[in-house]
């Protein structure tokens, strides 16, 4: 949802030259709330010859929790017993008792290998698509710890036998391999893992640059930048079906009679070959056609409280954004197209979809209508585009899914070359 520090009657003024000639643009969003967070307990595991908690080790292998040190190599008991997954790295739990390496990171695997999901209904196969799976909102949580592999073993070998009369329970608390917890497998030479599954933040590059926060919007009007006045080329507009382009000098529908629309081609998307999503979007600061890259910090910005945990989730995750509307918004502020982010003063949509469309609150749009809720609004994505259009559908999708359904999650920015992802659909490269 957006907020513009203007008094009512500006935004009025603004929304109404976004539609004419040249058109600018006004659209808020409203508020968010508190994250829930929920961990889950996890044991350690022994790496480079050391036990993971308390433990001792042996001429010939690790024992778990206080048990006594083994005389020699074996092989390496059942997990039953284990903390974390029970198991250790090559270089860890090792029957030569030693050389191993460094300890393993996060605090080795988790218990029992199975997933919780984190809150909503998006599932841990779709996350671990998405490349979320090292993402601190899951590792931290330790959601969906089977599917992205962040529990059971490791690589390691096995581990010592414990004498008997021990206090572990069927050869100890050395396992027989697997992935080391919340970080990857440790590796023959005792390194510990820290990557595990690549996720936004730790395959990009980091940047640095200005202070901002993200709104979203789909009034469903002509952008201001498909008028050639304002652009050259102009952007494309689209008739009524959202897919055939409409003529640059069209009316706005946002404008009674108008039969130029926002397409539909402008909602955003994930492309898991650059581990980034990209989108439109409106923007005061810069020309029509311009690029700027986003990296979400994992705060609220723009009157949002979080409610759902969603700006958290984004932490670390990156997006490119080209400016295709212009007008009505704070300095710091981008205003990403999104179907059902509300259609803010200029409704469209009820021109182009009818006027019986659930379109949610008109600052907010249907995230709002939910309270903020991401399950009540992944159904919201299904029940109103399933029917209008696949492209707003996976548009809407993308942000229940990539985007957590954050609501105006904070962020740096800085300005870029425009990728071929966007200058395809636009028609503008900078």
């Amino acid at each position: 949802m957006r907020f513009c520090a203007v008094p009512v009657s500006m935004f009025v003024a603004a929304e109404f030259l976004a539609c004419a000639s040249p058109p600018m643009k006004t659209d808020t969003s409203g508020a968010g709330g508190s994250t829930v967070v929920s961990t889950s307990s996890g044991g350690a595991t022994s790496a480079g010859g050391r036990t993971a908690v308390g433990g001792t080790t042996g001429p010939g292998g690790a024992t778990s929790a206080g048990g006594t040190p083994s005389t020699g190599g074996g092989t390496a008991g059942r997990d039953e017993t284990t903390g974390n997954g029970g198991t250790t790295g090559s270089g860890g739990g090792a029957a030569q008792g030693g050389s191993g390496g460094t300890t393993t990171s996060a605090g080795g695997s988790t218990g029992a290998c199975t997933d919780t999901p984190p809150p909503g209904t998006t599932p841990c196969s779709t996350w671990k698509s998405w490349g979320n799976c090292g993402t601190s909102y899951l590792t931290d949580n330790n959601y969906c710890n089977q599917t992205c592999g962040l529990c059971g073993g490791g690589s390691a070998g096995s581990g010592g036998t414990t004498p008997s009369g021990s206090t572990t329970n069927k050869g100890g608390t050395t396992g027989n391999g697997g992935a080391t917890g919340n970080g990857g497998a440790t590796s023959s030479g005792g390194t510990s893992g820290g990557g595990g599954v690549a996720g936004p933040g730790t395959t990009n590059p980091q940047i640095s640059g200005t202070t901002g926060y993200a709104t979203r919007y789909w009034d469903c009007c002509k952008p201001s930048c498909a008028w050639s006045g304002n652009s050259n080329p102009p952007v494309p507009s689209c008739n009524k079906d959202g897919t055939s382009q409409a003529s640059a000098s069209a009316t706005s529908g946002c404008n009674g009679g108008g039969s130029a629309f926002e397409c539909y081609d402008f909602s955003p998307w994930y492309d898991n070959s650059t581990n980034m999503a990209y989108g439109f979007a409106a923007y005061n600061g810069s020309a029509c056609g311009s690029c700027f890259m986003l990296q979400f910090t994992g705060g609220a910005g723009g009157g949002s409280s979080d409610k759902n945990g969603g700006d958290e989730a984004l932490k670390g995750q990156q997006m490119v954004v080209q400016v295709i509307n212009i007008g009505g918004l704070q300095a710091n502020q981008f205003d990403i197209l999104i179907p059902g982010g509300g259609v803010g003063a200029m409704n469209g949509c009820a021109t182009q979809w009818g006027s019986s469309a659930d379109l949610g609150a008109q600052y907010g749009g249907l995230l709002s209508e939910c309270n903020d809720d991401a399950t009540c609004m992944k159904g919201k994505c299904a029940s109103v585009f399933g029917n209008i259009s696949s492209v707003l559908k996976a548009g809407c999708d993308w942000f229940t899914g990539w985007y957590s359904s954050a609501d105006n999650p904070a962020m740096v920015y800085k300005q870029v070359s425009c990728p071929s992802q966007l200058s395809a659909k636009s028609g503008l490269s900078k």
